[in-house]
């Protein structure tokens, strides 16, 4: 059963989001009681799961979140990482029976996860998370334009057809999708965007304790390295913690591999075996010695 579910923006930030619940099994078994809630990328919004929400939607429930300065939540001003944090702090708290879900994020949305995960980590059941490894390098160094990003996207978006557009994310088309960019798109959210996603370092995930996370890049677009040491820092502070690579994704990979994504996201809110596809890049194994002592077990 779905349900649309859209609130005021007054006193507290109130996020738009659409709830999915998962319908009854013919068999009688239950689904999971422990809710995922979806974050997506800068420009979209939450229909860019809707390849993705057949693979989950029968088993969990999906809350797909539209982040501040993006369609349904656009009058939700400015968008930085603490606001939107915060605001998913409020939706959590008050709309989610228990007041703990798992996390998916992906890019902009991987990015608040973390930042979410390091101010709010009673309220995470675990992190998913996907190309938001902290930018180092030449990356850190184009970030460091946002208006000239801004910019250059802006351009690109209104002057590209469908197939220039679709092109070099490297995805199919998604009808709809190009629609809510060019709703979204504006200097102020772009500048805004890659502001809050440059500033990210691994010092901030360093104070992340407590949260299980699995921090995974697109083989084909996202940093490999910067990822690695990503899963070093995370799992640092939590053994339980690991970096992924899937070699053929590209960077919006629910969009490219929507099955292999869901099944990602599946194995690791229930803390089963990750399919194949996803080699290890980092992981820190907490191992308990006859005398109650800890030793790690890296892979890399």
């Amino acid at each position: 059963m779905a349900s649309q579910e859209s609130n005021s923006k007054q006193s507290n930030p109130e996020l738009s989001y659409i709830r999915l619940s998962p319908s009854p099994h013919p068999d009688g078994s239950v689904s999971s009681d422990e809710p995922i809630v979806l974050l997506h990328g800068l420009e979209t919004c939450h229909i860019e799961f809707s390849r993705t929400i057949p693979f989950l939607s029968k088993d969990y429930e999906l809350i797909l979140v539209d982040l501040p300065g993006h369609s349904g939540s656009k009058e939700i001003l400015p968008l930085t990482l603490e606001n939107a944090a915060n605001a998913l702090f409020h939706l959590i708290s008050t709309k989610v029976a228990g007041g703990r879900a798992h996390i998916v994020g992906l890019s902009l949305g991987g990015f608040v996860g973390l930042e979410f995960a390091r101010r709010y980590p009673e309220l995470v059941l675990s992190l998913f998370c996907t190309g938001c490894a902290p930018y180092s390098g030449l990356r850190r160094w184009v970030t460091s334009q946002p208006r000239l990003l801004g910019g250059v996207g802006i351009v690109l978006g209104r002057l590209a057809t469908d197939a220039m557009f679709w092109l070099p994310i490297g995805v199919k088309p998604l009808p709809g999708l190009r629609e809510e960019f060019r709703k979204n798109q504006s200097m102020a959210l772009l500048t805004a965007g890659y502001t809050a996603v440059h500033a990210v370092s691994l010092e901030d995930l360093a104070k992340i304790d407590g949260v299980r996370i699995a921090i995974v890049a697109g083989g084909k677009r996202d940093s490999v390295r910067d990822t690695r040491e990503a899963g070093r820092v995370l799992s640092s502070k939590n053994p339980e913690c690991k970096a992924f690579v899937v070699r053929d994704a590209v960077h919006l990979w629910d969009l490219q591999l929507p099955e292999l994504f869901a099944q990602g996201v599946r194995a690791w809110v229930d803390g089963s075996e990750m399919p194949k596809e996803f080699e290890v890049l980092y992981s820190c194994e907490g191992i308990k010695t006859s005398h109650g002592q800890v030793t790690l077990d890296r892979h890399i």
